[in-house]
């Protein structure tokens, strides 16, 4: 265990003076979470400040650090965004948290640096060139005409398998073997022979020895890639995995080296994440470090899994709760509290610049069949009388949203792109790779009023440009924007000029709703761009300038004419997902019921949740949909600091408006 120490009301203050406002201090829930550095677990509602409150113990440690063990502080959060918060907040403040023998980062940051690396390198001698979901499947989707010690008839049955699957095909370990799966720690993936146009009553599977070899293909093919040293990430929590089974000290070691261990948004790893964290620290009884989860089991929601497959987080001996929100008014908590599964009442604490209670009352927005497009446009002119009551203080900052769970158009069920037909799901996903030159044009991050989101869009495409054409850096190793820039300001001076100018001109045409001439300029330019780097236009022909397959004609938009948002009287409210606003802020939130169907069942939130709607707490034991349901609620009602909504169908209104008690809410009949 480490070195025993207190934390005293003078190391708070200390804290306090660096984290809040002058005057305001901690209350008597966050200093008992502060002080205590025993392995316990947090849960805290939405808007608690739980990481102010674990940033307050972080600025403490700094104080005592480096321990004289010469043990560190392991900080681990999901995503590099709340790492990079973590850093901008305290950082200036602490000069050893951030250096050796402590870490911060992200699980996946410490996977590949503690674990998953040490271990390759082990076994191949070398270090692994990159680890990156991106890199890793354009090398994947290539697979070789023939692997030596197969039949020409395996290779083509496992090259055809390949072509047609479109699952994630990864290794897992399932009774101390490693076995493919459908997705890591999937099921095991039988490698049915794909149907293609094959009539049903001609179709025959391949049988069990044939699907065995190709299973067997596969692999050797994946082994290629490892050796290879390109690792999806999955790849890196396999061989991380494979370190603490087969190396029983590692666990040890890494114990000695972090005496506390801090994992904040608990709730947000996934199930091989939590397993590989409990096994390195909690595994022994006697385990070394202190080992603190932080969270909100509530807010357990992950796209396209179920809630049921989320629901290995168990309960420490000690859980510590934060219960008062200082996001959430009274009125608001009070709605958002029954939809907790696990259960917590929270206490809501918003308040007016008067010091009094924000009272704005929670709307319920009633639309027929035909009125349903008039449900957002709703929403925003609610807002726009709140501006201007003052109800809802005007600011720049202000965020607006309106939000669903489901969002694709099908079977005559109301979705989101029924409340709002322009929703676009590739502009809302943003992401940092695409299949084709084009898309990377048009789904930028239209809230960004800068360059910067464009023009770090054409640099992805660059870079992926550069490894189609296979033109590496002297190491061998895959460009990175940081070293693909450096390289054509340090070597290629005479060129990095041109490539400035082109790329401002680029970006302003996008802002100016020119994207479509952009295209054409950037193909024309590219034969110049790839000459630098000893190369020319051949595998990535297709990605320059094939759009991609069911993708809608190119047709750029500035960010003020972006997809997803909707306008109305000095009002903008982005039109979302219900995963898409996880973790943020909102001055209003609207959301809309939706129809989801997965196991063979579905309907509205409004079917499934009557009881929490009404104020009653979720029935004991809840079916795994309503689970489900309840948490996607649960996290969209608790993002508004003042106006929350939501839409139901007058049908579905009708058999909760008999015995709602509708003081909760004001109805707002369309």
């Amino acid at each position: 265990m480490p070195a025993a120490f207190s934390v005293t009301d003078e190391d708070i203050a200390y804290a306090e003076s660096i984290l809040l406002p002058a005057g305001e201090s901690f209350d008597s829930e966050r200093r008992d979470f502060i002080r205590n550095l025993d392995t316990i677990d947090l849960q805290a509602v939405p808007g608690s400040g739980k990481t102010t409150a674990l940033l307050a113990k972080l600025l403490i440690l700094d104080r005592h650090l480096p321990f004289a063990d010469g043990a560190g502080v392991l900080v681990i959060s999901h995503t590099n965004a709340a790492i990079d918060e973590i850093r901008d907040t305290i950082g200036s403040r602490c000069s050893n948290l951030f250096r050796y023998p402590n870490f911060v980062g992200t699980i996946q940051s410490f996977v590949n640096e503690f674990l998953a690396v040490p271990y390759y390198a082990n076994r191949f001698n070398k270090a692994p060139l990159r680890i990156d979901d991106g890199i890793y499947d354009q090398r994947f989707s290539r697979p070789p005409f023939k692997i030596r010690d197969f039949t020409d008839e395996e290779n083509r049955n496992a090259r055809r398998y390949l072509m047609a699957s479109k699952k994630a095909i990864r290794w897992s370990m399932e009774n101390g073997k490693a076995v493919l799966t459908d997705g890591y720690g999937g099921k095991a993936i039988d490698f049915s022979k794909p149907r293609g146009n094959t009539k049903p009553q001609n179709y025959a599977d391949w049988n069990e020895a044939e699907k065995a070899r190709v299973g067997a293909w596969v692999s050797a093919f994946k082994a290629q890639i490892l050796k290879a040293g390109y690792l999806c990430y999955d790849d890196a929590y396999f061989l991380a995995s494979l370190s603490l089974r087969k190396n029983l000290l590692a666990g040890e070691l890494l114990q000695r080296r972090f005496a506390y261990v801090f994992v904040d948004e608990m709730q947000d790893m996934e199930q091989h994440q939590h397993d590989l964290l409990e096994e390195a620290f909690m595994v022994s009884p006697c385990s070394r470090s202190t080992y603190q989860r932080i969270g909100d089991k509530n807010q357990a929601i992950f796209e396209g899994r179920d809630a049921s497959a989320h629901a290995f987080w168990k309960d420490r001996a000690t859980v510590l709760q934060l219960n008062g929100s200082y996001r959430l008014s009274p009125m608001v908590a009070g709605i958002v509290s029954p939809f907790a599964v696990s259960p917590l009442k929270i206490d809501g604490r918003q308040m007016r610049a008067d010091g009094l209670p924000v009272s704005v009352k929670p709307r319920l927005i009633v639309y027929s069949d035909t009125t349903k497009e008039q449900v957002v446009p709703t929403f925003a002119s609610l807002i726009r009388t709140l501006l201007d009551t003052g109800e809802i203080p005007d600011g720049r900052k202000n965020r607006y949203k309106a939000i669903a769970w489901a969002t694709q158009k099908g079977d005559g069920k109301v979705r989101l792109c029924d409340y709002y037909p322009g929703f676009s799901k590739e502009e809302q996903q943003q992401k940092p790779d695409y299949s084709d030159l084009a898309s990377h044009l048009e789904y930028y991050d239209k809230e960004d009023r800068t360059m910067s989101s464009i023009e770090g869009s054409i640099c992805n495409a660059l870079l992926r440009i550069l490894r189609e054409e296979a033109l590496f850096n002297p190491e061998g190793m895959p460009y990175s924007r940081a070293r693909m820039l450096r390289f054509l300001r340090e070597d290629r001076h005479d060129y990095w000029p041109t490539y400035q100018a082109q790329v401002y001109e680029w970006c302003a045409d996008v802002l100016g709703g020119q994207g479509t001439a952009v295209l054409g300029k950037i193909q024309a330019a590219l034969p110049e761009f790839l000459r630098q780097f000893g190369g020319k236009v051949d595998k990535s022909s297709a990605f320059i300038s094939t759009r991609n397959e069911g993708m809608p004609a190119i047709a750029m938009k500035t960010s003020s004419e972006a997809a997803n948002f909707f306008k109305h009287d000095g009002v903008t409210v982005e039109i979302a997902s219900v995963h898409r606003v996880k973790g943020e802020t909102h001055a209003a939130t609207l959301y809309m019921e939706s129809f989801y169907e997965r196991g063979g069942g579905g309907n509205y939130e409004s079917e499934r949740l009557a009881g929490p709607l009404k104020g009653d707490p979720l029935a004991a034991k809840p079916h795994n949909l309503v689970v489900q349901s309840a948490k996607m609620v649960y996290v969209g009602f608790s993002r508004p600091t003042h106006l929350l909504c939501f839409a139901v169908h007058e049908g579905r209104f009708g058999k909760l408006e008999a015995s709602m008690p509708l003081g909760r809410w004001e109805v707002v009949r369309l």
